[in-house]
C-alpha cells in the first residue's frame, strides 16, 4: 500500500485518466483553447512551481518580446517518470498565438517577429503529453504589456504662419494661422531654442542658465488620454556613436515634460511675396546625398529672420517667444526634451539617437524612433553676439556647429 501511495504521488500520468472521467476542474485560458485538456484539482501540481511571469518589449529589437518566470526546481515536483514527457508551455497572443515549447526548468524566451503597436499578452503553464493529449497540470500565469503608442518624433514638419493675431498674450488661444508646408525643424541643438552656437564663457546668457545640447521629442498621434491609458511616464533616449558605443551620458536615460508656456519656437516674419516652406530647415539635411541647407546658411530667404540677431555668422536665429504679431512663422516646442551636457557630442562624429516610451513600471509602450545626426565644430574666435537672450550683444569667444541630420 505504501509503495502505490508512492507511485500516486510521483506519476502525475497516471492519475490524468481521471480527467476523462471527472473533467476539467478549472478553466483553461483564452490562450491554452482546445488543444489543451484541464485536470481536476488533486491530479495538478501544488502552486508556486513557476510565479512572476512578466512580459517586456526589446528596445534594442523592436519586433522581440522577452518573456521571463521564477521556476522552481523540477526534480522537487514529483513527475517521476513522466518528466520526460512535461515542459513548459508559454504562448503569445498579438493578434496571432505565438507558441514555445520549452524544456523544464527553463526561465526565460524571446518571441520574435512580434507585431508593433498593440497589447501583448503572454500565458504559461506546466503541460504533460500523454496519448490522449496536452494536459495542463498547473495553474495559468498571465502577464501583458501594452504597446499601443506610435513612436515620437524627434522633429516636426509643423511650421505655421500667424494670420490673425492675439492683441495680447492672455488671449493667445484666439489667434488664427495657417500651415506652411516644406520645412523641417528638428529638436537638436544647444539650449531652449535648439541653437547652432555655444560659448565656454558665462558671459553668453542662455536658457537654462548652464548651457546644454537639447534633445526634444513630440509624441504620436495619440491623445492625453491614450497615454494615460497604458501609463506612459517618459521617452528613453539612447545616444549611440559611430562605433556602436553608447555614450555614457546617453545611455538610456529619461525626458522630462517640457515647459515652454505661451512661449513658441519662431524663426521671423513673412510679409511679401511667395513663402518658401521648404527653406525653415533649422538644421543640414543630407537626405541620400540631397542637401538641404539650413535657412542660417541660405544665401537669401523668403521672409524675414528676427532682427535681434546678428547676421551674416551662420548663427542660427529661431528665438522662444509669445506670439504678438500678424506673418509671424513658428513650431510648437517638443512635447519632451532631456539636456545633456553642452561638450558630450564630438565634432566630426556620427551619432545615433534612439527614443523610446515608457510606462511606470519601465515598459517599453512604443517602438522606437531612431535620428543619425552629425555634428562638425567650428571656432569662430572673439564674436560679437547678438540674440533674444543677450539683446544689446556680447563679446565671447565663440564655436558655431553645423549639425547634418543623415536620413
Amino acid at each position: 500500500m505504501k509503495g502505490l501511495r508512492g507511485v500516486l504521488r510521483s506519476a502525475v500520468l497516471a492519475l490524468l485518466a481521471l480527467a476523462v472521467i471527472s473533467g476539467g476542474s478549472f478553466a483553461a485560458g483564452d490562450l491554452f483553447d482546445d488543444d489543451y485538456k484541464d485536470c481536476p484539482t488533486k491530479t495538478r501540481l501544488r502552486d508556486g512551481q513557476i510565479s512572476d511571469l512578466t512580459v517586456a518589449r526589446d528596445s534594442d529589437e523592436e519586433g522581440e518580446v522577452n518573456v521571463s518566470w521564477v521556476v522552481t526546481d523540477p526534480a522537487s515536483w514529483g513527475l517521476g517518470a513522466n518528466a520526460y514527457s512535461t515542459s513548459l508551455v508559454a504562448i503569445l497572443d498579438d493578434g496571432e498565438l505565438h507558441t514555445k515549447t520549452l524544456s523544464l526548468g527553463t526561465s526565460k524566451a524571446t518571441f520574435d517577429g512580434v507585431t508593433t503597436g498593440t497589447e501583448v499578452t503572454v500565458q504559461l503553464a506546466i503541460v504533460v503529453d500523454t496519448a490522449d493529449g496536452d494536459y495542463l497540470i498547473s495553474d495559468i500565469l498571465e502577464a501583458s504589456v501594452n504597446q499601443s503608442l506610435t513612436e515620437p518624433a524627434f522633429m516636426t514638419t509643423a511650421w505655421m504662419k500667424v494670420t490673425s493675431p492675439p492683441p495680447s498674450k492672455d488671449s493667445e488661444p484666439d489667434f488664427a494661422a495657417d500651415p506652411v508646408d516644406g520645412g523641417t525643424l528638428y529638436y537638436v541643438g544647444y539650449n531652449e531654442n535648439f541653437g547652432n552656437y555655444k560659448s565656454s564663457s558665462s558671459d553668453l546668457m542662455t536658457s537654462p542658465s548652464t548651457p546644454r545640447l537639447r534633445i526634444g521629442l513630440v509624441h504620436g498621434g495619440e491623445d492625453a488620454d491614450a497615454r494615460d491609458d497604458v501609463d506612459f511616464d517618459a521617452y528613453i533616449v539612447r545616444i549611440t556613436d559611430e562605433g556602436g558605443d553608447v555614450v555614457p551620458e546617453g545611455d538610456d536615460v529619461a525626458t522630462v515634460a517640457s515647459a515652454y508656456g505661451d512661449g513658441k519656437l519662431v524663426a521671423g516674419e513673412h510679409t511679401t511675396g511667395d513663402l518658401i516652406g521648404s527653406e525653415l530647415n533649422n538644421v543640414r539635411i543630407n537626405d541620400g546625398g540631397d542637401i538641404q541647407v539650413a535657412m542660417q546658411d541660405a544665401a537669401s530667404l523668403s521672409f524675414t529672420a528676427d532682427d535681434a540677431v546678428t547676421s551674416g555668422q551662420g548663427l542660427s536665429f529661431i528665438l522662444v517667444a509669445a506670439l504678438t504679431a500678424a506673418n509671424e512663422l513658428y513650431v510648437e516646442p517638443p512635447d519632451e526634451h532631456r539636456d545633456f551636457p553642452i561638450d558630450v557630442l564630438a565634432s566630426d562624429e556620427t551619432y545615433t539617437f534612439e527614443a523610446w516610451a515608457v510606462n511606470d513600471d519601465g515598459e517599453v509602450i512604443s517602438p522606437v524612433a531612431s535620428l543619425t545626426l552629425r555634428p562638425i565644430d567650428e571656432s569662430l574666435g572673439t564674436t560679437n553676439v547678438q540674440d533674444y537672450m543677450n539683446t544689446t550683444g556680447v563679446s565671447v569667444d565663440l564655436v558655431v556647429t553645423e549639425f547634418t541630420v543623415l536620413k
